[in-house]
């Protein structure tokens, strides 16, 4: 919030006309100005003196920054207030706050009050003519014009500027509730999106399931006849992947359940790696009740098999690491492979950038989906390992402890 300006949350043409039509009925000065005193409407009923100390760049200067140190002091004070400028005119000061967060100001007054230090003050202004190089003439001209009122004018002034302090806050937190609403509807399209996805992708592969688990189961037996025992394992240990993939992606298995799929896919794939793939998974006993998402981990393995091994002639090491933290579940995926650019790192995980790696970025994000967004994908590396993936979750036992609409409920 402290890095939105006052002009990203209101409507300043809208702002200028409402400002410019009570300046004119109630005949005083006003301007809104953001948090460092910068004009952000029109000068409105300025007096000549003000428009005058402000045609010079050092008088501007010093305008803006006494009106920075009005709006600093009407927070620190928390109220509207009557202060002397820099010139020594009586001005006010109401602030504009949005979500109890200071955007900017709306001020006014340049009068002289009518008591005992009138000809002294008027004595101090002609001072100005050499402090900013004034014309002397036009000095006098703009001093003969200056408003001379009772306090009570002021406290009008006041009523004024609060009223069009409450009309910009209320256009501000208009906005804020809009970007709100349009943020929590597009969180939730994302998810409906990546929901929608797997779920194409899900009926994709489930095309006539059972012929291919029937072919396979008699593949699998024509090689237990033959007597081939790494064959028949092999078919048994894919037929079991095949099977767990096309589950609903909507399930939380244990982390058991989760890791022996992942023991079949390593298996599959050492067959084709050989030598050029070592692996192993590190899993204390006590961690294996905790749910995870389905599907969450054999897209990260595989990617650092393809995109990190595979390019090694000589291979390398992958290992698999569950690990209880406080209240989380941290899983660290490491490989010794070729490692993943700098210039990569940084877009690997924004949904905002297509980086090629959608299995890495589609984790991360059905994680933050379901968890909030101080779970999911963190990206390391140390002497041993050139890539590390720490996969965060909560420690959760049962589905109630899982969230219905997870977009809704992402928290910052």
């Amino acid at each position: 919030m402290n890095d939105i300006s006052l002009q990203d949350i209101i409507d300043v043409d809208r702002l200028a006309e409402v400002q410019e039509k009570l300046s004119d009925m109630m005949s005083v000065s006003a301007v809104t100005v953001d948090r460092d005193g910068t004009p952000i409407s029109n000068l409105n009923n300025f007096s000549p003196l003000c428009q005058l100390i402000r045609s010079t760049e050092k008088g501007q200067e010093r305008c803006i920054l006494c009106d920075k140190k009005a709006c600093e002091l009407a927070i620190h004070l928390g109220a509207a207030i009557s202060y002397d400028c820099h010139i020594g005119l009586k001005d006010c000061c109401a602030p504009i706050v949005v979500d109890n967060v200071m955007v900017g100001a709306v001020l006014g007054g340049q009068v002289l009050l009518n008591d005992a230090k009138l000809e002294d003050n008027i004595q101090n202004l002609m001072k100005l003519e050499k402090e900013f190089d004034l014309p002397h003439e036009e000095l006098i001209n703009a001093i003969d014009k200056i408003p001379v009122v009772k306090f009570d004018y002021l406290k009008k002034c006041l009523d004024l500027y609060k009223l069009i302090a409450n009309y910009s806050k209320e256009m501000g937190l208009k906005y804020l509730a809009q970007q709100k609403l349009l943020d929590e509807t597009q969180k939730k399209l994302e998810f409906e999106q990546r929901a929608k996805y797997a779920e194409l992708k899900s009926i994709e592969a489930q095309i006539n399931p059972h012929f291919l688990f029937n072919t396979l189961n008699s593949i699998a037996r024509m090689a237990m006849f033959e007597e081939a025992n790494d064959t028949e394992e092999m078919i048994f240990n894919l037929s079991d992947l095949l099977r767990y993939n096309l589950r609903q992606i909507n399930e939380f298995p244990t982390l058991h359940t989760e890791m022996e799929n992942i023991r079949r896919y390593l298996l599959l794939q050492k067959v084709r790696y050989q030598d050029r793939l070592n692996y192993s998974i590190l899993l204390d006993s006590k961690l294996e009740k905790f749910l995870i998402p389905s599907m969450i981990l054999q897209p990260l393995v595989e990617n650092a098999i393809i995109h990190g091994l595979e390019p090694l002639s000589y291979g390398g090491r992958l290992e698999i690491e569950c690990l209880e933290v406080d209240d989380q579940l941290k899983i660290l995926i490491k490989d010794t492979g070729i490692g993943i650019p700098e210039s990569k790192k940084a877009t690997l995980l924004d949904s905002n950038c297509f980086n090629g790696h959608l299995g890495v970025m589609n984790s991360h994000l059905r994680i933050q989906d379901y968890f909030g967004k101080v779970y999911g994908l963190k990206l390391m590396n140390n002497d041993q390992y050139t890539t590390i993936i720490e996969l965060t979750f909560p420690k959760i036992t049962t589905k109630a402890q899982i969230r219905k609409e997870p977009s809704l409920c992402v928290s910052d």
